[in-house]
């Protein structure tokens, strides 16, 4: 009995431990399950974002070491084209270098026979690979000045001396293909073209050559470059040759090109700086002026423009423009801020309150300005190239005045403005001369001081070439540039003040050289109305002041 019992004290001694040893053993499982369940957890692998670097991209433009550059190389410096880029060390904190290759660098080919014609010694490309130059545009109008062959043979060269080039190439196929340069983990592309020729030597499919501006598929070749890259630059030679300010066919070709994908445009060719446009917020630098070139004759064709862009990642974050400037040597001295630009006072007369615009007073003979002191509140001056003496009017007829003279110059007929706005001072002298002189009709013939259309900024006279020039003459009437006004003024906003046979109605006689703006849509209502100026601007006032 003792013996069952002690037999069964142990089998429930032994069932507890072996109890107790299950849970210990089933907690222990867990745990490590949820340890290693934890663990997986935590062993996720945690991608840190690299921060974005900068990368700087500076730009200069035309650069030509041929010619009195050379003869400047030889004579001053032993030969040695290092030396143009001594004071240039700041070119090195560039990450990537572009400027504009103005001509062929080969030993070989023939001279087109151009009067300016360039052709470099290939020992150029050490120095200019030496300056730090990592791309170069190469569709230009000298690239074709040593034939076909020498422009093969410098992109061959530009090729072995490691120096990308872009805007040419051995096919059409080619020469589209963005040069990439990758920095930072971002892929900046290049692509370039010409607006200035040659022509005969684009690019084909089967033949080398450039890219040119009037390519109908400009849009189509910058987009698919932008496909490729995460910036494009895209680069044109265009423009005229010494202006200062862009024209109107750049500014439509660089449009384009945003348009399509680019995110810079840089230009050169007029060898002088241009202005710097921001569309669609981005930089448009119309053209860098000369980086090295031989052109001595002038103060602004011996400087340029270094042009600075700053980007973070993929994103332009900051622009800067620098000044280079050229010795007697053709040797750039260094490159320096901007003088600041001091204020350009306005040469046209300013008034002295806010008063209301008169732009359609019907003024004459009978109604008066207001006020004798009245000024427009935004007289502009004209460019000299198209008056005869400096003239001021209201900026949207400036901007109507020029358009239609530079419409008459391409046609051949070539007119100019030889007065505009008046102050009640200069028309009360001009009066008073005329009655001094003897002229019996000069009631009729000059307004009285307020009563005049010029003291409102919307009225002009005009002469022409073929009368040299002359100011308010009879001698106008029946001339290339009257008989061209009388048939075309109308579409640019312009209307005959005093026309003959209405010397009645206007109270003045006939000036076949006075004009003033009405702006388009009026201009052509009178003319298909017959009326006068004034009696269209008195039958529609309310209208035409709402």
């Amino acid at each position: 009995m003792r013996r069952k019992t002690t037999i069964t004290i142990l089998a429930i001694f032994i069932a507890i431990i072996w109890v107790n040893l299950g849970y210990s053993i089933s907690k222990t499982v867990e745990s490590v399950k949820s340890e290693t369940q934890t663990a997986a957890v935590n062993e996720v692998p945690i991608v840190e974002e690299i921060p974005a670097k900068e990368t700087k991209i500076y730009f200069v433009g035309d650069m030509m070491l041929d010619r009195s550059v050379k003869t400047s190389v030889v004579k001053n410096f032993g030969g040695d084209y290092n030396q143009l880029f001594t004071n240039l060390r700041e070119l090195k904190n560039a990450d990537i270098l572009f400027g504009n290759l103005e001509g062929p660098v080969s030993d070989i080919g023939n001279n087109v026979g151009s009067k300016y014609s360039f052709r470099m010694d290939p020992i150029v490309l050490e120095a200019i690979n030496n300056a730090g130059f990592d791309i170069v545009s190469f569709a230009n109008n000298h690239v074709g000045d040593w034939n076909i062959g020498a422009f093969k043979d410098t992109l061959n060269r530009l090729d072995n001396a490691g120096i990308l080039q872009t805007g040419a190439g051995m096919n059409k196929s080619e020469a589209e293909i963005p040069k990439i340069i990758e920095k930072n983990g971002v892929k900046f592309g290049f692509i370039g073209f010409s607006d200035v020729g040659p022509d005969w030597i684009k690019a084909t499919d089967t033949s080398a050559g450039i890219l040119l501006a009037s390519d109908p598929r400009l849009g189509e070749i910058i987009k698919n470059a932008k496909q490729q890259v995460d910036v494009l630059i895209v680069s044109f030679h265009w423009g005229t040759e010494y202006e200062k300010t862009h024209n109107k066919k750049q500014e439509a070709l660089a449009h384009t090109a945003i348009d399509n994908g680019a995110d810079i445009v840089v230009g050169h060719h007029p060898h002088t700086m241009q202005d710097i446009e921001i569309y669609k917020e981005h930089p448009i630098v119309y053209s860098l002026g000369n980086f090295i070139f031989d052109q001595y004759f002038s103060k602004d064709t011996m400087k340029g423009m270094l042009f600075e862009a700053t980007f973070l990642g993929k994103d332009l974050i900051e622009t800067n423009k620098k000044l280079i400037t050229l010795n007697k040597k053709y040797q750039p001295e260094g490159i320096f801020e901007f003088p600041e630009e001091k204020p350009v006072p306005n040469p046209c007369p300013v008034p002295d309150k806010k008063y209301p615009d008169y732009s359609y007073l019907d003024v004459g003979q009978e109604v008066a300005i207001p006020d004798e002191h009245y000024i427009p509140s935004d007289l502009k001056l004209l460019d000299k190239k198209i008056t005869t003496i400096p003239v001021c009017i209201k900026e949207e007829a400036a901007e109507a005045i020029t358009k239609m003279i530079t419409k008459a110059k391409t046609e051949g007929v070539k007119i100019k403005v030889s007065s505009g706005f008046r102050d009640y001072a200069t028309q009360k002298s001009i009066l008073e001369r005329n009655i001094a002189e003897g002229n019996k009709n000069a009631s009729i013939a000059v307004a009285k001081p307020g009563h005049s259309e010029h003291q409102l900024g919307v009225a002009v006279d005009l002469t022409g070439s073929s009368i040299d020039n002359m100011s308010a003459t009879t001698r106008f009437k029946g001339t290339v540039e009257d008989k061209w006004l009388r048939k075309n003024a109308y579409l640019y906003g312009f209307s005959e003040s005093y026309p003959e046979d209405k010397e009645d109605i206007t109270g003045y006689m006939y000036e076949a050289w006075h004009y003033r703006y009405v702006g388009i849509e009026n201009a052509k209502a009178i003319k298909e109305s017959g009326q006068t100026v004034n009696e269209y601007l008195k039958e529609n006032k309310t209208t035409l002041n709402e």
